[in-house]
């Protein structure tokens, strides 16, 4: 993946994520989706977390990405996820 987020948990576990919770991924990074389909892969960390990487269609500059964070970072909280990090290529 050329452009991405990626959200990074700890001790989490991949079972964890559904539809659901990439579908708010996807709503929250619309700056960079400009595409109907969107890519998505999930894989575990060397310490027992979980990454979800979602490809974005184009580069975001600073000021997209700190909007996207901020919007996903919120969105989250309001699930009840509180232990990640959010990763936007530049």
């Amino acid at each position: 993946m050329k452009h991405f987020i990626n959200i990074v948990w700890e001790n989490k576990d991949i079972a964890e994520l559904d539809e659901y919770l990439v579908d708010t991924v996807l709503e929250c990074a619309d700056e960079g989706l400009l595409e109907d389909e969107t890519n998505y892969e999930t894989f575990d960390t060397i310490d027992g977390g979980i990454v979800m990487a979602v490809e974005l269609h184009k580069s975001l500059d600073e000021s997209e990405s700190k909007v996207v964070a901020e919007r996903l970072a919120n969105k989250l909280f309001d699930l009840g996820h509180t232990n990640f990090d959010i990763e936007i290529s530049v």
